[in-house]
């Protein structure tokens, strides 16, 4: 159970292909047909993991530089029971009188989730704290620096995530059904009104459901929210991500829509290690985004307030796993005038225990 859990926190602080639920059922149907360890083992170890960046952006001609490192702690209290929590320290500096002087700014600190989780069994999982809505696919899973793709959020990313992308409350979510062709997966929470700091949500209840295809290796799923302070509104997502077994791309799109307006992008990368090219350059991914938004009523609520589309292209570089040298450029079009965007920079994973193993004794 213990290295089958282990495997579980890798993948809950940060995965591209699937719900952290299909990995979390993997693992505990595995840890069922294993046998209780007789050598040494890692026992439940608290874990220290996240990623670390530095982006030198310039839009518009106004350069900014960003530095930051995103923690995540994992602490385990037996087999069901999961603290976990993650704070992101983001500088932002820009040059005194925006194209020249020297660069000032300060750090900025936000705790983007802290939770404890419940594991009963696979079908029934209880999330009690500050947690990132399960809106759409980019919210939950895409936002780590380490995880994306191009730095830069959809600009959709606001749709259902008010008002600071999280929700303080309780959440459920698990598996509804599993068959060796497909898995079925559902969340649904309520997150109460709050301004206490590091701790700031919006009143909200909604749900997500997606049906995951192991065999091409496809998720569809939809999300809904409805928003229970001001003017109360209703937001809804649909997305699709697909990684084809034999072929090393990723593809992702989603569509956004409510009272402010909708909107949709589409993301596909592509690792060069399946091409007859020198092992330097396999380690090479390149991206591509297209996307589109229409506000409706004014806009606003951190969405444009004219239509706008963009077109961005990546090239990333891998040095390792961990270890990777980003780049990308964008063009956004709208009413209001086009911009230039660039992007450089890497971003580093880390990963390690809090405390050495300990050792069973025979």
């Amino acid at each position: 159970m213990r290295r089958s859990y282990t495997r579980l926190v890798l993948k809950q602080i940060g995965t591209k292909r699937s719900d952290v639920l299909f990995f979390l059922m993997m693992a505990m149907t595995a840890s069922a047909q294993q046998p209780k360890p007789t050598g040494d083992h890692a026992g439940f170890v608290p874990i220290i993991s996240g990623g670390a960046g530095y982006v030198h952006n310039v839009s518009g001609g106004i350069p900014t530089l960003e530095p930051q490192i995103n923690p995540v702690l994992l602490v385990p209290f037996g087999r069901h029971v999961l603290l976990e929590s993650r704070t992101d320290f983001t500088g932002f500096f820009e040059r005194e009188h925006l194209t020249d002087g020297p660069f000032k700014g300060k750090v900025f600190k936000t705790v983007e989730f802290v939770q404890v989780e419940w594991l009963a069994n696979t079908h029934f999982i209880v999330v009690m704290g500050k947690y990132l809505l399960p809106f759409g696919i980019y919210n939950e899973r895409l936002q780590p620096i380490w995880i994306k793709n191009l730095q830069d959020a959809p600009i959709t990313a606001a749709v259902g995530t008010r008002t600071s992308g999280a929700g303080d409350g309780f959440q459920l979510r698990g598996v509804v059904v599993q068959r060796p062709r497909y898995t079925i997966q559902y969340s649904t929470y309520f997150s109460a009104r709050s301004n206490i700091n590091q701790l700031q949500a919006a009143r909200t209840a909604g749900g997500d459901v997606s049906i995951f295809l192991p065999a091409p290796r496809l998720e569809i799923g939809t999300s809904y929210q409805r928003f229970l302070q001001g003017q109360q509104i209703n937001s809804a997502a649909t997305y699709v991500s697909w990684q084809p077994r034999h072929i090393p791309m990723d593809l992702k799109a989603e569509f956004d829509g409510s009272y402010y307006g909708k909107g949709y992008w589409l993301e596909s990368a592509y690792n060069l290690t399946a091409l007859p090219v020198p092992a330097l350059i396999r380690k090479a991914q390149f991206v591509g985004r297209i996307q589109h938004f229409s506000p409706t009523h004014g806009g606003g609520n951190s969405l444009p307030r004219v239509n706008n589309e963009r077109v961005d292209f990546g090239l990333n570089y891998y040095v390792r796993d961990d270890l990777r040298f980003i780049s990308s450029y964008g063009r956004a079009f709208s009413s209001q005038g086009n911009t230039n965007i660039w992007n450089v920079g890497l971003t580093y994973r880390f990963l390690f225990p809090l405390w050495p193993a300990r050792r069973q004794q025979r």
